[in-house]
């Protein structure tokens, strides 16, 4: 990994000095060939009829006591400073015949795993076509890119209520209607048996549906921080459902797993249905992500069922626009969340807070981040259940 990671950053320093100048000689010559930075590093062919780019992205972390939120008992008997890289991404897309025609592949190579491979058909707004495998556009949270947050890490409710990646097809699009009459939709069928899951279990298929408004005219993005210093306020508000029949009670990167206290199971003997409801603005330096999520776990083979809830707030502000002295690529976030793993049993809540720095480089594209976050676990029936977290995280994309 370590050698693939050298060949890549010295080919981006090569590429970047030795190809910028010839781009442009070349895009002014003829539009057979040409070389720019865009999306990554991208290669037009044939009058710009294809389109190719590739994109490395890496996060170098440190921590102390844990590189993440704690998910068993045993978790709180860390003691130690890890550094290491904590993701590396090789990402690879496209078009053919024309921009509304697309592709995108993203291969992990910290874990060997191929995350996303999809094709799009986007000529139209209101309704276009995916097919593959990717980040399912349940929430929030969770479909903005690991290297677009505001936050070094998502919240501690993420790893509960995530659907993650699946392999399906999806409907999609924009109804604009104009002014307020501004929406969004997401229908997808997916295997929901996660990343790498071509089959559902017994025939099982995941039905997800997100409904997205957008009230103030025009689409907010998937993208943490406002960079953009938005003038106007742009906000969305969102729900969404699935329903699955699985043997697992939680997706990861990773796959298909189980959250604590759930055993392993067989196929078809969890029936899961969630349901979230979302909120999110920017305005001028100021951004603001909110989601509520429900989810009820059905255990067929011992008859048992469990209602589990979930709640996180963000802020993130660049005090430049209200101090001129406040550094203005300093970004400054806080996160507070909570998460009930059973309703039904009272005083188990587990809770996350979290205050952080952003120091913005070049955007997202090379950033700087360091948190601290104060955790309190009523869930493991351990005497302390209380614990710290100290993060340090450089990202950076080469192209």
């Amino acid at each position: 990994m370590s050698r693939l990671t050298l060949v890549l950053f010295v080919f981006a320093l090569w590429g970047s000095h030795s190809f910028s100048q010839d781009a442009e000689n070349k895009k002014e010559d003829t539009k057979d060939f040409y070389l720019k930075k865009g999306k990554g590093f991208e290669f037009h062919f044939d009058q710009d009829r294809y389109m190719f780019y590739i994109d490395f992205r890496g996060q170098f972390r440190g921590s102390y006591p844990h590189n993440n939120f704690p998910t068993e008992e045993d978790d709180f008997s860390d003691d130690d400073i890890n550094m290491g890289i904590s993701r590396a991404r090789i990402k690879f897309g496209g078009y053919v015949g024309r921009p509304e025609y697309n592709f995108y592949l993203e291969q992990d190579i910290r874990g060997g795993n191929l995350l996303d491979f999809r094709a799009q058909i986007e000529k139209l707004p209101y309704l276009k076509f995916r097919v593959g495998q990717w980040k399912a556009r349940y929430s929030r949270e969770r479909v903005i890119s690991s290297g677009k947050q505001t936050g070094l890490e998502r919240s501690l409710i993420n790893r509960i209520f995530t659907i993650d990646r699946q392999q399906g097809v999806s409907l999609y699009g924009n109804i604009d209607g104009g002014g307020a009459a501004n929406f969004n939709y997401w229908a997808e069928m997916l295997t929901g048996s996660g990343r790498g899951g071509s089959v559902g279990d017994d025939d099982n298929l995941m039905y997800m549906l997100r409904l997205q408004w957008n009230p103030n005219g025009e689409e907010l993005g998937f993208s943490g921080s406002d960079l953009k210093f938005h003038e106007k306020f742009v906000s969305s508000i969102a729900v969404a459902g699935v329903t699955n029949t699985t043997r697992y009670t939680r997706f990861s990167t990773s796959g298909g797993g189980q959250l604590y206290g759930y055993e392993s199971g067989v196929d078809g003997q969890y029936k899961v249905d969630q349901f979230l409801f979302e909120t999110a603005f920017k305005y001028r330096g100021l951004s603001f992500d909110q989601e509520l999520h429900f989810k009820n776990i059905d255990d067929r083979v011992n008859l048992e069922e469990t209602m589990l809830i979930g709640n996180y707030f963000q802020v993130g502000y660049f005090f430049h626009y209200l101090f001129d002295r406040f550094p203005k690529p300093l970004e400054v976030f806080a996160r507070q969340a909570f998460f009930d793993p059973d309703t039904d049993i009272s005083g188990n809540n587990n809770y996350e807070y979290t205050f952080g720095l952003n120091w913005f480089f070049k955007g997202h594209k090379n950033k700087l981040t360091i948190d601290y976050s104060y955790l309190n676990y009523n869930q493991f029936k351990i005497e302390d259940h209380t614990d710290h977290m100290v993060r340090i995280q450089w990202d950076v994309s080469i192209f």
